[in-house]
């Protein structure tokens, strides 16, 4: 039997070899590789936890947003406000500028405070006060009770005038006491001019028999009348018993007020 050279059989069997290496690859490859299998390509993990950060990163945008639209829109309503209101003071305004005389309250520099000085009213009420011993001038007590002074002054137990006008005055003096006695009472309301620097009487009211016996008594005196005042005139009252006077702010009382 025949057999061939060694080199042919070598040559044969090359391209055998080659085959079954190839195979034997494959055959590894599809053990390794399965079905089931993935490549390192596809294995690669998905990026979750970046998504959840831009997720999160998107929530707080979203809320940032729906906070300064809020903000916007509370400054937009404030503003809002404040122009009705600016609006309504300027209409209010323009009705004053249009219609001086329905508000004699509004007034400016110099000529708005002479207004205000003429529109003072001048009135005074004074109350029974303690007198001093030995004079015959009656004290008040202007501040306290009902006692009120308004536009006017009172210095040295009288009544000073600052405007020259005509007045209402009047005076109640009352008297009482433990005896009775037999001189008469009066009061005397008087004036002093500073042209002239003497006391004036302008009304004066006298009492006579107003007690019987030697027990309690009491008696009231009342006058009232209008004169013409000039500025800087200085009003007291005169009594004949002054130790006899009741200081009651209810019983005693002097004021006037400009007509």
């Amino acid at each position: 039997m025949e057999t061939g050279s060694l080199p042919d059989v070598k040559a044969r069997s090359l391209p055998n070899m080659k085959t079954r290496n190839i195979q034997s690859m494959e055959m590894l490859e599809h053990q390794n590789y399965g079905p089931g299998k993935v490549t390192l390509a596809e294995t690669s993990p998905f990026p979750v936890q970046r998504i959840e950060k831009k997720m999160v990163w998107i929530k707080a945008c979203n809320a940032l947003i729906v906070v300064m639209l809020f903000t916007a829109l509370a400054g937009l309503s404030v503003g809002l406000h404040s122009l009705y209101q600016l609006q309504h003071q300027v209409t209010q305004m323009n009705q004053i500028d249009g219609n001086p005389q329905s508000t004699p309250q509004k007034q400016t520099g110099a000529e708005g405070k002479r207004e205000l000085t003429s529109n003072i009213k001048m009135a005074a009420h004074l109350t029974g006060k303690s007198t001093a011993a030995g004079s015959d001038r009656l004290m008040w007590e202007h501040q306290l009770g009902n006692a009120f002074m308004e536009g006017m002054v009172y210095k040295d137990s009288a009544l000073v005038i600052n405007k020259t006008g005509n007045y209402f005055i009047y005076s109640k003096i009352h008297f009482r006491g433990m005896n009775c006695q037999s001189a008469p009472l009066h009061q005397t309301i008087l004036q002093r001019d500073t042209s002239y620097r003497i006391d004036l009487s302008l009304m004066r009211v006298r009492e006579v028999n107003y007690c019987t016996g030697s027990r309690w008594w009491e008696k009231g005196t009342f006058q009232a009348g209008m004169f013409h005042l000039n500025e800087g005139t200085e009003l007291f009252v005169s009594v004949s018993h002054p130790s006899s006077v009741s200081s009651d702010e209810f019983l005693t009382f002097f004021g006037l007020y400009k007509i």
